[in-house]
């Protein structure tokens, strides 16, 4: 077999199991839009303590950015990096930028034991409020 049919086989089913995980992501995606039907970006600010929710609102439209649609319904209790299927680098660059916008300091030794195993998008939320000015 000629060499260049190997790498036009190779290519093609790189395309077609690129194309079939996109498929397959924003099926499950669409999935849980429509069992949140009823939740909005404002419900899930409103579900945070009010100090907290200008901080909610901005991850809120972060995360949006590593949706399929850019229009996913977040809940709270929501593991950020497993219903969006990212990695924690992605969420770390989501969280830097979150925290820019409210000049957050870096977080230190000490922060460590009180938020590790953050997870949820309220984990966060409260971690970035904690380390707020």
């Amino acid at each position: 077999m000629e060499p260049y049919i190997v790498v036009i086989v190779v290519v093609v089913a790189l395309l077609v199991l690129g194309w079939w995980g996109r498929t397959k992501s924003l099926r499950r995606e669409k999935a849980i839009v429509a069992s949140r039907a009823s939740e909005t970006l404002e419900t899930f600010v409103a579900s945070f303590r009010p100090e907290v929710r200008p901080i909610a609102r901005a991850m809120y439209a972060e995360f949006q950015n590593y949706s399929a649609g850019g229009q996913f319904p977040f809940r709270k209790s929501d593991n950020i990096a497993q219903i969006l299927r990212i990695d924690k680098i992605d969420v770390d660059d989501a969280l830097n930028h979150v925290a820019k916008q409210f000049a957050c300091r870096k977080p230190s030794e000490r922060d460590d034991p009180k938020f590790r195993g953050r997870a949820t998008v309220e984990d966060y939320v409260e971690f970035l409020h904690h380390l707020k000015p």
